[in-house]
């Protein structure tokens, strides 16, 4: 069973079929499943009969807070491009990567608490390890965010503020840009 972002095999004469890529000399799964080897086509069938989400570069993903530090908060994937993830894979939001303006002055614990839910934009593969993670763009951002002293649903208020529907209470967060289109 390989996982997205484990090393398969080195680069060879392969060819090469569904859910990999190539990350200098390794070829790298991109999504959960069994090797299938048919001649010289490789590819990876998905652990089950629906169709794995497939990681890329540009993918928009939708992933759930987990930790945060000074410089970098960790993102667990459970979406990508709109499909379930069934994978378990931690990725990083880098303070680099947040917004384009004012880096220096990014506080992460003013952008990011444990438990949103952000949309984001895959930007790079680091290693066999880390997949790494971009808000940089106006609607990429929290999309869901509870207050952390009612712990009610919050709205956006702004591009970097939150407020609570119930109590009113406002709170700093990295707000994507709503798409009301999809109410319509």
């Amino acid at each position: 069973m390989f996982k997205p972002g484990q090393i398969v095999c080195q680069k060879n004469d392969f060819i090469l079929g569904q859910g990999f890529r190539q990350q200098g000399d390794n070829i790298v799964a991109t999504i959960c499943g069994q090797l299938v080897k048919n001649n010289q086509l490789i590819s990876i069938q998905p652990e089950n009969r629906l169709a794995d989400a497939e990681l890329k570069s540009g993918s928009i993903i939708i992933g759930q807070i987990t930790n945060i530090r000074e410089d970098r908060a960790f993102v667990k994937i459970l979406k990508v491009d709109g499909n379930k993830f069934r994978g378990n894979l931690e990725a990083v939001l880098r303070k680099q990567n947040i917004r384009s303006h004012e880096i220096d002055k990014i506080e992460m614990n003013k952008c990011f608490i444990p438990g949103d839910l952000v949309q984001t934009r895959l930007i790079s593969f680091g290693d066999s390890q880390r997949i790494y993670l971009s808000t940089v763009e106006d609607d990429m951002g929290v999309v869901f965010a509870k207050n952390q002293e009612s712990q009610r649903l919050m709205v956006p208020l702004s591009w970097e503020e939150m407020v609570c529907i119930e109590t009113g209470l406002k709170e700093f967060r990295k707000v994507a840009k709503p798409d009301f289109s999809k109410f319509e």
